[in-house]
């Protein structure tokens, strides 16, 4: 009897390949996110320094220094949180793509394996059906 072969099997390849791309885009974007996250940490840091610098005595330029660049450094936060904002809606598109792929490509992989149980069936109905007519052959052949 034949070999099993899947008919679907390009299409299962294919639906296999776009998985793992999908895979590969979700972990860029989480490598992405986690840069920005990162980046946002370092704002709030330079911000938190700034707020415990010692209050020594600071001249009037100084001062107005530092407060523009705690504000300069707000405005940053500000921006930067919307980039994570945007980092974590595009990781949520990737994963909702990867999952639907993940589905896909399951699916395709069920079909196969129930393929492969009906094929093994019948592998086994024809063997025993030759072992079953060897057997009447037989005891036809010794009366």
């Amino acid at each position: 009897m034949k070999r099993f072969k899947f008919r679907l099997q390009r299409i299962l390849d294919i639906r296999e390949q776009i998985r793992d791309e999908a895979r590969q885009e979700l972990a860029v974007r989480n490598q992405v996110l986690a840069e920005q996250v990162s980046i946002l940490k370092g704002l709030h840091e330079e911000l938190l320094r700034l707020d415990l610098q010692p209050n020594g005595i600071l001249s009037a330029g100084e001062l107005v220094l530092t407060g523009a660049y705690s504000e300069r450094v707000k405005q940053l936060i500000t921006r930067q949180m919307v980039r994570v904002e945007e980092a974590k809606a595009a990781v949520e598109q990737a994963r909702e793509h990867y999952i639907q792929a993940n589905k896909d490509a399951k699916a395709l992989e069920m079909l196969k394996e129930k393929k492969r149980d009906l094929y093994n069936e019948e592998v086994l109905k024809e063997e025993s059906n030759q072992l079953d007519e060897l057997a009447v052959q037989r005891a036809g052949a010794k009366r």
